[in-house]
């Protein structure tokens, strides 16, 4: 492989592994909003703040999972990339 290559291949590998470290992120954070609606931790709130916060909630599960979606479309792109170059 030549110098060049082996450049974008390193420069390849420290973007898949930044897109994969926050993909991680998103799910955990999904993850910890998922149990704690699961829970139903709403910490004495009336049934009016619940229904608020629980909705909330869905909302925010829902855009973390959109961004997931999204994140793991880049990795598999990157993937795809790598693969191109590897195989020139």
């Amino acid at each position: 492989m030549n110098g060049s290559r082996k450049n974008v291949c390193f420069v390849h590998d420290k973007a898949f592994d930044e897109l994969y470290y926050l993909n991680t992120l998103v799910k955990m954070t999904k993850s910890s909003c998922q149990d704690r609606e699961f829970r139903g931790e709403y910490f004495g709130m009336d049934c009016e703040g619940i229904k608020k916060l629980s909705s909330e909630r869905n909302d925010y599960i829902n855009m973390l999972n959109l961004m997931s979606d999204k994140l793991s479309n880049l990795i598999n792109i990157n993937l795809s990339i790598e693969n191109e170059i590897l195989h020139e």
